[in-house]
């Protein structure tokens, strides 16, 4: 088992990922965590909930000391106040006084560029030195070796992810390298061919395709060396293209930070991992793994709720993640992009402008008998504003957005949104709503976090479920996700479950997901299954 780090009793809160790789190096114990956290998204309409889950992951940490800097003013507003001890500065030497008794400042330095941060502040607290990044251009340099037991291997293009990333090398001892960065509409483009390997053909074979393209544009790195490969992604799910080695991912963007405090919390105490499972079957699925999941964790000693059936409805679900805290969660079911609307809207922005902007829209639609009412979810993709589509960037770049998008949000009182509709038709598939069957119809999971003191190992055993789904509930607090990139089979859901949660139950989730894709499949050609969160994610045994 990979030794979980310790919390440093310091936190860093800071955009700036200069500013929070110099005062990275400062911190050289080994075996212990320094938590860096992105500022609170202000501009977004769920920004209270943003500082929320960074307030609740300094809490977590139990951290005595928060750092804030290179924060905008509302962001440091917001994430200042109720801290014994806070430090707001944007200058480094004002952190430095604030360290002194905590940390011993190094007496020699590690000149370094702007970029490349993750590896140069990986050496720099290997040598004992403080990161200067005072070069023009930062040496080329992708890999920092360390242990063999596990690689922290980063996807470019987030400076910030690399800080984050490279602290919990260090304070695991990995070894760390960057890989290069996927294009967005390549990355896109990679995971719509994934999706689609549904419509027939071969789909081993198209599968084996793309994870040796996937290999292709990782280069020359030997992941053969590591016992693990922990792929901190952009979007796409490097781990196919490494099946000699287990891999588990982590999304650089959002909330990377808070997402390796959370895991690590949950991670460090072995009674935290199963006290308590819900476990849902809306007997959509043939021969569903539920049952003998339910026995496997009742064995082990794990408190479970079952719901069944009719039962298995989007309110009840919804309410038991919300209010409810629980350790594991899986779910039994289908799931797919669902099928919505086309909308297109014209109307007058805030400043004047005559804007027309497509939508595309799908609604889940549930019923709560105890209050007697109907709760609708709705998802939407943009599709184009003003004839540029919503994906091109340089499109996007030349046309003056403005506020457009959020005359549209906001759209409700003297504009009703239902009268600025001009067209309207069906179509097959809303991109990315990812919607799950349950009994009463399809649940667009979206939620702002999971019931306060929980932080569940999230397990969706239905088709397409890593798509989307992934980010969504890692998003909302989960430590780890696992479900699976394209279509399976009945029997597939029932042999997977039956190995995740039987035969190798107490190893840590990554490997023995990498051990049942072995012995289900045998060959690399078809592993469906991938996992999101820390490699120290395991379901520990309690009672046998």
């Amino acid at each position: 088992m990979l030794a979980v780090p310790s919390l440093e009793s310091t936190v860093v809160v800071s955009d700036d990922p200069i500013f929070a790789a110099r005062l990275s190096s400062l911190f050289v114990r080994q075996g212990r965590y320094l938590p860096v956290l992105d500022g609170p998204r202000m501009g977004r309409q769920d920004a209270s909930n943003e500082v929320v889950r960074r307030r609740n992951a300094i809490v977590m940490s139990g951290a005595q000391k928060v750092l804030i800097g290179g924060l905008l003013p509302a962001a440091t507003g917001a994430m200042r106040s109720g801290w014994n001890d806070c430090v707001v500065s944007d200058q480094h030497d004002d952190h430095v006084r604030a360290l002194r008794g905590t940390v011993k400042r190094p007496l020699q330095s590690l000149l370094w560029g702007p970029d490349n941060l993750g590896v140069g502040l990986y050496q720099a607290r290997l040598a004992r030195q403080e990161l200067q990044p005072e070069l023009a251009v930062s040496p080329s340099v992708d890999v920092v070796e360390a242990g063999t037991h596990l690689l922290v291997a980063v996807e470019r293009g987030d400076l910030l992810a690399e800080v984050v990333a490279s602290n919990l090398a260090f304070a695991c001892g990995a070894s760390f390298a960057l890989l290069p960065e996927l294009p967005e509409g390549e990355c896109e483009s990679w995971l719509e061919e994934m999706y689609e390997l549904a419509q027939g053909g071969d789909q081993t074979g198209r599968f084996s395709d793309l994870a040796a393209r996937a290999r292709r544009h990782i280069g020359q790195l030997d992941f053969c060396r590591y016992k693990t490969v922990l792929f901190v992604t952009a979007g796409f799910p490097w781990g196919i293209a490494a099946p000699e080695v287990a891999s588990t991912h982590m999304y650089r963007y959002p909330d990377f930070g808070r997402a390796v405090v959370e895991g690590l919390w949950a991670s460090q105490r072995a009674d935290r991992s199963a006290r308590t499972a819900l476990l849902v079957d809306p007997q959509t699925v043939g021969g569903s793994e539920i049952p003998a999941i339910n026995r496997s964790l009742l064995k082990n000693g794990t408190l479970t709720r079952v719901v069944r059936g009719p039962a298995a409805t989007q309110t009840k679900v919804q309410f038991l993640l919300d209010l409810l805290p629980y350790d594991v969660i899986v779910l039994s079911s289908h799931a797919g992009d669902a099928p919505g609307e086309r909308l297109t809207y014209e109307y007058p922005d805030a400043e004047g402008r005559q804007r027309r902007l497509i939508v595309d829209q799908a609604v889940g639609i549930g019923y709560d008998p105890g209050e007697d009412k109907f709760a609708v979810m709705t998802y939407h993709r943009f599709h184009s504003l003003d004839g540029v589509d919503w994906r091109d960037k340089e499109g996007k770049a030349a046309l003056p957005v403005g506020t457009a998008i959020t005359t549209w949000q906001a759209m409700g009182g003297p504009i009703d949104r239902q009268d600025c509709i001009v067209a309207n038709e069906p179509i097959p598939r809303v991109v990315g709503s990812m919607a799950i069957q349950l009994h009463d119809g399809i649940w667009l999971f979206a939620s702002h976090g999971f019931a306060p003191g929980s932080a569940p190992l999230f397990v969706n055993n239905s088709c397409w479920s890593w798509h989307e789904l992934s980010q969504r509930t890692t998003f909302a607090g989960a430590r780890a996700y696992l479900g699976s990139l394209f279509p399976i089979t009945d029997a597939e859901a029932q042999e997977m479950g039956a190995a995740l949660f039987g035969r190798y139950i107490g190893q840590e989730l990554h490997r023995a997901l990498w051990r049942a894709h072995r012995d289900i499949y045998g060959s690399p050609g078809r592993r469906p299954y991938v996992m999101v969160g820390l490699p120290f994610v395991a379901i520990c045994v309690f009672r046998c």
